[in-house]
């Protein structure tokens, strides 16, 4: 099986764990959905570390293969996602810096972004590392990325960076995601899309509660009143049990009052053996203007 080592690739998955190369690493990782058995267990056999949780929260890794340097997690290399570039850590939580099951997503953001070039703002909610605000510039409109991490906003700036997509039009928040659409509201702000993929349970930049089956309601109704129940696009992700692709469609199909289209799916990221691993659900709505 050949890899290439300059992007990331699941390889396999099972008993609870998934196989990845990222960049000149193989890794191993905790997968709790993983309940078979491995496809290919001889490709398992020289990974170059892997990533144990803790039963106390967060975890750590250990290195043991021939990849040269073994990082730690202030270390950095980048990595190929066309038509960006990625900056990747080996976190102390366990996380890269990138969700690899959003990868059909960023070349719909894209491509829907490029058909409304120049035609409004797009609000990017607990937008992490960037890919997606990144995805909304390079096809062409202007973008407000939120996550309640100082440490998130600046490595998606960096992403920005070394992507090329530093000039283009973009506001960086660090922020309570309910303060600063409130906020918005009051201004009369008006944006014309929007990407959220909230967690179950996350703290805000002065450590408010966010807690999905309490919040997302509310977060909802407030997206709304910035598109006048009329957006362009909203890419709407989960990872929470309970939020299946069909619950998620109905939370939108509730809200929106404009003609559009629906596309429901279970998130997956495609593993080299050509099965598919699940990672969430995902529900993308998009108007009669605009075509996926």
């Amino acid at each position: 099986m050949s890899t290439n080592k300059n992007t990331y690739q699941l390889i396999d998955s099972g008993n609870f764990k998934k196989l990845e190369q990222v960049g000149p690493y193989k890794v191993i990782r905790p997968s709790p959905v993983a309940a078979w058995p491995p496809t290919q267990p001889s490709l398992w056999k020289d990974a170059d570390g892997e990533y144990h949780r803790s039963d106390k929260g967060g975890g750590n890794w250990s290195w043991r293969g021939s990849s040269g340097s073994r990082p730690d997690s202030e270390d950095e290399f980048l990595i190929q996602i066309p038509p960006l570039t990625v900056k990747i850590r080996f976190t102390p939580f366990g996380h890269l810096g990138i969700f690899p099951e959003q990868l059909s997503n960023w070349d719909r953001i894209r491509n829907v972004s490029s058909q409304l070039a120049g035609q409004g703002e797009v609000l990017n909610l607990f937008a992490y590392s960037g890919l997606s605000t990144l995805s909304v510039l390079a096809g062409g409109l202007d973008a407000c990325h939120l996550d309640s991490s100082k440490g998130m906003v600046e490595w998606a700036r960096e992403n920005a960076q070394v992507s090329g997509l530093a000039d283009k039009k973009v506001r960086w928040i660090i922020e309570d995601v309910l303060k600063f659409l409130n906020r918005e509201i009051r201004r009369e702000k008006k944006y014309i899309g929007f990407i959220l993929d909230p967690p179950t349970f996350g703290r805000g930049a002065s450590g408010e509660v966010f807690k999905i089956e309490k919040d997302l309601p509310e977060m909802m109704d407030l997206l709304m009143q910035l598109c006048n129940n009329k957006p362009e696009f909203v890419f709407l992700t989960c990872h929470s049990t309970g939020f299946s692709p069909l619950a998620l469609r109905r939370i939108l199909e509730g809200r929106i009052k404009t003609p559009g289209n629906y596309l429901t799916e279970e998130l997956s990221i495609s593993e080299s053996t050509g099965r598919l691993h699940p990672a969430g659900s995902n529900c993308v709505f998009y108007s009669n203007r605009v075509k996926l």
